[in-house]
């Protein structure tokens, strides 16, 4: 009600609408609602009353979401610039303690700053008692919500009892909690800028070099990776130190990692980059028997054809071709699949058997990709692994007279 009232104010008449919810939750409700149309006709200012209807979940949370979506859209329906609400000096110091208490991190601590989007906060500078009184003096007519001496909310209990406590210790204790929230709003001003920065400069192919992570300070790192994770999902992210330190140490592996984001979304560390993902990752695709011409296996294409043994030599040592003796594999279904546990492959060059895994982490292979990656198989045996390996069972010979060329081409790169 001080604040409708020194803007009624300062704002020439038309400038200013009131909204007032009425959420219905307490037998005093229509009578504040009385009390705020009263006061706006004194003032000359139009009034929007909005009935909430019925309350769902947290009904505190119920309650902000009603109202902030409500004054948004009178807003936008009026092409007014911003939306004012009367939050103090009080209010931003309980909600600190209150956030120190609940929520780790230095981020949850900004919360109710004096500016948020298109809300302001006017009276910020100023505490409840000053506000009180302003009020008491100059007639303003207001009433208590009976609802705020509950200790049913914690919020309450802070005012109740912990700040209480804390102005006994310090009478100023309310102002240096306030000073110390701006202080930290302007050094994670200074920090996101110069993470925002980096990002700019380095992000490239839906990712960050690993490189890049290497010698920045945590505090710098923990939001540069903050910031390209909310870019990406859409949503806030959490980053805490121990997840930003893990990030580095995976950045230094050349098996990088993956660590979990919350929600089923992934910060995942492979082949040099740093990169976000949704849930789920890859999806493995279906099995696909072989036949002659060209076949797709999820993003890849593989062609099968039969040649003559001659041009067969020509095309020796291409990583994405194999060559395999036709009359040996007569009868033999050829069938393309995504990896097993236990696969391995009795690698050309190689004495005994190498797992598909470890084929994968020596050819570098993002872990994305391994559920997608072909393995090319003739009944148990995995003959083929597209870019990695070939396996040195039924490989042409010097008399095969009828060849099996087969060619894969990758997804493209994103």
């Amino acid at each position: 009600m001080t604040l409708l009232t020194g803007l009624a104010r300062l704002l020439p008449p038309g400038n200013l609408v009131a909204l007032h919810v009425n959420y219905g939750l307490r037998e005093e409700s229509d009578a504040d609602e009385r009390l705020v149309a009263g006061h706006c006709s004194d003032l000359g200012v139009e009034t929007v009353v909005h009935r909430a209807g019925r309350p769902a979940g947290n009904v505190q949370a119920w309650a902000r979401e009603v109202r902030l979506a409500r004054a948004e859209e009178l807003r936008n329906e009026r092409d007014m610039d911003w939306i004012a609400v009367g939050h103090t000096r009080t209010d931003q110091a309980e909600t600190f303690l209150y956030r120190l208490a609940s929520s780790p991190g230095a981020r949850p601590l900004l919360a109710m700053p004096a500016r948020s989007g298109r809300t302001i906060r006017p009276l910020l500078a100023v505490d409840r008692r000053t506000i009180r009184e302003v009020a008491e003096t100059s007639g303003i007519p207001f009433h208590d919500d009976a609802t705020n001496a509950s200790p049913a909310f914690a919020r309450n209990r802070i005012r109740l009892e912990v700040m209480p406590v804390l102005e006994r210790i310090n009478p100023g204790a309310e102002g240096n909690i306030a000073r110390t929230r701006a202080e930290l709003e302007e050094d994670e001003q200074y920090l996101a800028r110069e993470a925002a920065e980096i990002l700019e400069s380095t992000y490239e192919a839906g990712g960050l070099p690993a490189s890049s992570v290497a010698g920045l300070h945590p505090a710098v790192l923990r939001r540069l990776l903050r910031l390209m994770a909310e870019d990406e999902l859409g949503r806030p992210v959490a980053i805490p130190p121990g997840l930003a330190r893990e990030v580095r140490r995976l950045a230094e592996r050349p098996q990088g990692g993956s660590l979990d984001l919350g929600s089923g979304d992934r910060l995942v560390v492979e082949s040099g980059r740093i990169t976000v993902q949704g849930p789920g990752g890859v999806e493995a695709p279906g099995p696909v028997e072989l036949v002659p011409g060209d076949n797709t296996f999820g993003g890849w294409m593989i062609r099968v054809e039969e040649i003559g043994a001659d041009e067969a030599r020509d095309g020796f040592g291409d990583p994405l071709r194999a060559f395999l003796d036709a009359s040996e594999l007569a009868g033999i279904r050829i069938v393309v699949r995504s990896r097993r546990e236990g696969d391995r492959i009795s690698q050309l060059g190689l004495a005994g058997t190498k797992s598909v895994q470890d084929a994968f982490t020596e050819g570098r292979v993002p872990r994305s990709e391994r559920a997608s990656w072909p393995v090319v198989t003739a009944g148990d045996e995995v003959l083929w692994l597209p870019g990695l390996a070939v396996s040195d069972r039924f490989l042409v010979k010097d008399h095969s007279a009828r060849v099996i060329r087969l060619s894969a081409e990758p997804p493209p790169a994103p």
